[in-house]
């Protein structure tokens, strides 16, 4: 059967990041659901992003930009971006950064985008100031957020800037069976002497790897014989390997940079750390657990919402000892961590699959809430 283009909806993601993460992974994934339905879709990057070219290979309609803090003050480039959403014909546009809300919700907003849509996925205070309030209360139509936490962070600084009605949860959804059936080739061969760990994200002051340091000189005090595989790239690599050199842990620690098939490290590993200082969502805590990993993190953002209290234990950020203890824990006990990850690929079937959260996606994008 043939289907009417017109009779679909017609769908905008703008997200300008340039480099690959959690964010982008969502953009991605909903664009390709939605380009796979029939939906017209565009995606709005970065020039050169990882987006703009995953997504071009997906077949999705890229259009490439350049946005800065300051672009809400360029007339031309606004003006641009409002003749690509109706040439497009673009019913719905979901927005990502501060930069993309303010640059591209005035350009939606100029162009008669029926549903505004800011994707908010970090698990960070939004500024009350004159400017945010304007656009969260005249620009935007409605708020979608990854979890409880990044909910309540929006509204930590009171409900002027945006109604609690106005702002929707829905986590990110994960296509379990094609994750757990998809090939991987281990980046080390799994070792019974020696007890793996794996840390995963993009190397950077959120993702807070240098806690893994002090966490490492404690497990050797402990006299645990083991290897932490870092997997990921950023800003702050040079000085992590620095700080691994300075403190005598090359042994112990190995960076493997920027890995395209993460399964690789969790597949060749026996735990799963995460420091960060906060998440949105943990794409890779759920990752991590469909590879039956127990999980160490710390109990903040919206971790209690990924690891349930079988398969992970969450403990107060920052400190090493607490955290240390519970990697020893499963050191010192293999059948608890078989357990445990079983438990979590369960939790993380049950919660957060795919097909039902990409369903609830589309609906709400088409009419918002």
């Amino acid at each position: 059967m043939l289907v009417d283009f017109f009779d679909l909806n017609s769908f905008c993601f703008l997200n300008t990041v340039n480099e690959w993460g959690g964010g982008e992974k969502w953009h991605l994934e909903t664009a390709s659901y939605l380009h796979a339905k029939g939906h017209a879709v565009i995606v709005i990057a970065q020039l050169d992003s990882v987006l703009s070219k995953r997504a071009s290979a997906a077949g999705i309609t890229v259009h490439s930009v350049k946005l800065s803090n300051l672009s809400i003050l360029n007339p031309f480039l606004i003006n641009s971006l409002v003749r690509v959403l109706k040439k497009n014909r673009v019913e719905s546009i979901v927005l990502n950064l501060s930069r993309d809300l303010k640059c591209g919700g005035v350009a939606a907003k100029i162009a008669g985008v029926e549903n505004i849509i800011f994707r908010r996925g970090s698990d960070r205070p939004v500024r009350n100031y004159f400017i945010n309030r304007l656009i969260y209360q005249k620009v935007i139509s409605y708020v979608l957020t990854n979890s409880q936490a990044t909910k309540n962070a929006i509204l930590s600084n009171g409900v002027s800037l945006v109604s609690p009605d106005k702002i929707s949860v829905i986590p990110n959804g994960i296509d379990t069976a094609a994750y757990i059936n998809k090939s991987y080739n281990p980046v080390r061969d799994k070792k019974d002497s020696v007890f793996t760990i794996a840390a995963l994200g993009r190397l950077v002051k959120q993702k807070n790897f240098e806690f893994l340091i002090p966490v490492a000189l404690s497990l050797k005090k402990r006299g645990i014989t083991f290897r932490i595989l870092i997997g990921g790239e950023g800003t702050q690599e040079e000085q992590l390997k620095s700080m691994v050199t300075e403190n005598n842990l090359e042994k112990e620690i190995e960076f493997l940079g920027f890995l395209d098939n993460p399964k690789d490290l969790l597949m060749s590993v026996d735990i799963f750390l995460l420091p960060s200082l906060w998440e949105g969502f943990g794409y890779v805590l759920a990752e991590a657990s469909l590879c039956t990993l127990p999980i160490v993190a710390f109990d903040i953002s919206s971790n209690g919402e990924v690891v349930d209290k079988s398969s992970g234990f969450l403990t107060p950020p920052h400190q090493v000892r607490p955290f240390c203890d519970k990697i020893e824990y499963l050191f010192l006990n293999p059948e608890k961590r078989i357990e445990m990850g079983q438990a979590g690929r369960k939790f993380v079937k049950k919660n957060f699959e795919a097909s039902q959260i990409f369903e609830r996606t589309e609906a709400y994008l088409k009419r918002g809430n």
